[in-house]
């Protein structure tokens, strides 16, 4: 959704996408935050398996590089939130995590790989060496857009 909101006596708009409670994590040019209560997001697709991502921006690039277009998707919005994703997670046959590569996206790993065992497959290994499938996606359009260039020279 299209956020609008007033922060010291200016108008701004974001892009918003809803969480399980109610709240919504908000990103625009300028600014990256939320309006509470911070939770998950939860986005059905009547799977068996579901995709897990630390945040809806790495999500959305997983969809438009074709991941998880017919599974269920799960966005963290933040890996602290990973005890409220439980709930979701125990239903599910195959989770696939499509954590960032730092720290706290591997430890986030380990204790899903610890709860939940053999379900859960590690997908980081897709857009190494990048930081999160949103930088991958970047780096994948920049890459083409270098090669169109290139193209054209010739």
């Amino acid at each position: 959704v299209e956020i609008h909101y007033r922060l010291h006596d200016k108008q701004y708009f974001a892009i918003g996408f809803p969480n399980e409670e109610g709240g919504y994590e908000i990103r625009n040019k300028f600014f990256k935050g939320s309006i509470p209560p911070k939770a998950v997001s939860l986005i059905r697709n009547g799977s068996t398996t579901v995709n897990v991502y630390e945040g809806f921006m790495d999500f959305l690039s997983g969809l438009t590089l074709g991941y998880g277009r017919t599974e269920d998707n799960l966005v963290l919005n933040s890996v602290a939130n990973r005890e409220k994703a439980y709930r979701h997670l125990d239903g599910y046959e195959a989770i696939k995590c499509w954590l960032d590569n730092d720290n706290a996206g591997k430890r986030c790993l380990e204790v899903l790989q610890k709860r939940y065992g053999d379900k859960v497959k590690d997908f980081s290994v897709v857009f190494r060496p990048c930081k999160d499938v949103n930088e991958y996606q970047q780096e994948q359009i920049k890459n083409k857009q270098q090669t169109i260039k290139t193209k054209l020279k010739v």
